[in-house]
This record gives C-alpha cells, sequence and structure tokens, in this order.
C-alpha cells in the first residue's frame, strides 16, 4: 500500500492541478492503524481545504478528536439499516449502536455536514425509508439513499434487489414533504431535497437510472496507488510505480496523472451491464 508520505505527495500533484477535497474511503479506513497520519499529512497539502471520510462508524467515536485535531472536516457514516439484527446481518460485522455513536461524534465535534449513506436494496431494507427520513429530521443530518450498482460479481444480486432512486423518492413523498433543494447540483453526487419543510435533508444518488458522468469531477487512488477516473475502469495508471520511481519527479508524475485525466469517459456502462473488468465494491471503495 501507499505509505502516508507517497499519499501526500499524489495529493499534492494534484493539488497543483486544481484539486481541492479530499476523501479517504475503503473498504474501511480506520483499518489502516496509521489513518490519523494520513489525515494530518493531506491536511499540511497546499490548495486542500476539505477532508472528508466515509466510514462504517464502529470504531470512529472512539478516535472522533483526534481525526478533528488531526484536519478532518467532514464524515460520512455507512448505515445500511436501523434495525440492530438486520445491521448485523448486513454489515457481518460490528453493531448498529456503535454507529450511531460515531455519528453523535461527529455532530458534537461539528465535523459537519455529517452524513448517513444508506445503500438502497429491494425487499431487504427498503421498509425502513421512513425511518431513515425521520432520523434525518430529528437528529440534524442528510441521510442518502445510494443505488446498488452493478459491479459485476454483484451482478445476481441487483437483479433481485435493485431500486431505483426514483422508486424510494415516490415513496416516501407519501409520508414526508420533499422540495429540491438545488435545480443544478453541480458536480455532487446526490440530488438532495429538504424534507418537512427544511426539518432535514435527503440525497438520492442515483448512479444507475440517473448516471452524472458528464459532471464528473472525481477520480479516485486506490490503497495499492492505482488512480481511476471511473470505478468501471479496468486498471487505472500505476501511480505506486510513479511515486517509488527516483528518476520520476513531481513535473512527470503530473504530466502522467494529466494524460490519465484526459481518458475520463463520458458515461460508465449501460445501466444493468457491468465494467471492464468485474469488482467487488469491498475492493475500491464506496
Amino acid at each position: 500500500m501507499l505509505a502516508p508520505e507517497e499519499i501526500r505527495r499524489v495529493v499534492s500533484a494534484l493539488a497543483r492541478m486544481g484539486t481541492s477535497h479530499v476523501r479517504l474511503t475503503g473498504g474501511e479506513p480506520l483499518a489502516r492503524r496509521d489513518c490519523g497520519q494520513i489525515v494530518e499529512s493531506i491536511a499540511h497539502v497546499p490548495g486542500i481545504v476539505d477532508i472528508a471520510m466515509t466510514t462504517n462508524g464502529q470504531g470512529f467515536a472512539d478516535r472522533v478528536r483526534e481525526f478533528a485535531a488531526a484536519g478532518l472536516t467532514r464524515i460520512n457514516i455507512h448505515i445500511d439499516s436501523l434495525r440492530p439484527d438486520r445491521y448485523r446481518a448486513l454489515a457481518r460485522r460490528g453493531s448498529l449502536a456503535a454507529a450511531l455513536r460515531s455519528v453523535e461524534a461527529a455532530c458534537r465535534e461539528n465535523l459537519r455536514p455529517v452524513k448517513i449513506n444508506m445503500v438502497l436494496m429491494k425487499g431487504i431494507n427498503d421498509d425502513e425509508l421512513p425511518a431513515f427520513c425521520r432520523l434525518a429530521c430529528e437528529w440534524g443530518v442528510t441521510v442518502r439513499f445510494i443505488e446498488l450498482m452493478n459491479t459485476g460479481p454483484a451482478s445476481a444480486f441487483v437483479r433481485q434487489h435493485f431500486m431505483s432512486a426514483a422508486e424510494a423518492r415516490e415513496q416516501l413523498a407519501r409520508s414526508h414533504s420533499l422540495a429540491l433543494r438545488f435545480e443544478d447540483r453541480g458536480a455532487s453526487p446526490a440530488r438532495e431535497y429538504n424534507v418537512d419543510h427544511g426539518a432535514g435533508t435527503i440525497g438520492f444518488i442515483a448512479s444507475e437510472t440517473e448516471p452524472f458522468c458528464l459532471a464528473c469531477n472525481r477520480v479516485r487512488v486506490t490503497a495499492e496507488g492505482r488512480l481511476k477516473v471511473c470505478l468501471y475502469e479496468a486498471d487505472g495508471l500505476d501511480l505506486r510505480a510513479l511515486v517509488r520511481d527516483p528518476a520520476v519527479g513531481d513535473r512527470q508524475l503530473a504530466d502522467q496523472i494529466a494524460a490519465a485525466l484526459d481518458g475520463k469517459r463520458s458515461h460508465h456502462p449501460a445501466f444493468g451491464q457491468a465494467g471492464e473488468a468485474p469488482f467487488a465494491m469491498a475492493q475500491i471503495g464506496g
């Protein structure tokens, strides 16, 4: 995996090209013992103004002050169910209580907006949509409902349990007032709504049925140092080899990254189709 100083060098190269926001995701970022060190090293990169993290929340509450002091500014916590038994069955580890403690801890440390990510799964957790909506209103957090992505190995599961963002919106509109927050969401992947006249905020990420590829301004660097300009990309640029090559200076590194960005696709595979190489989301992050 890339060491913290190597991650910092990659982020520095991207920052010189205009990147200002960084998100640490996974898998689970806290699985790395040096996660706090990574946050701190990125926070000192000129041009970086926002550092976010996506986590399952199982160990975050105990370290929230450490991360806030290191420079973390925002947090997303993944919770697919508000029922303890169902949460455990879906996550296969940890507890709902621990995840909710992390939500509370993030709110106390003002790592806002605090967001909860919930993957829509028909026949599994779609009966909980109103409960998540109430949580957004009562806790003052943003809940984002995310469509399942067809990443290859999960194709059969996706066919059985896929639920579109439109279906979820229609269901919630029966019990709540939803008002679109921004007509033009820019490069944001989520279309956000105010709930019950501003009592809460929810969002929908519809990467399958309402793709936003043309507005996407994101790239991903895997733990092993692969630069991927699209989640569905087969390989990506091997940054690890570049940053570990003493003959490659910062200018050459930036040139290689720029060339990769020039190949950023205008669309991902059509709805229901997997990418060039099947992958599991646990391999590359949410």
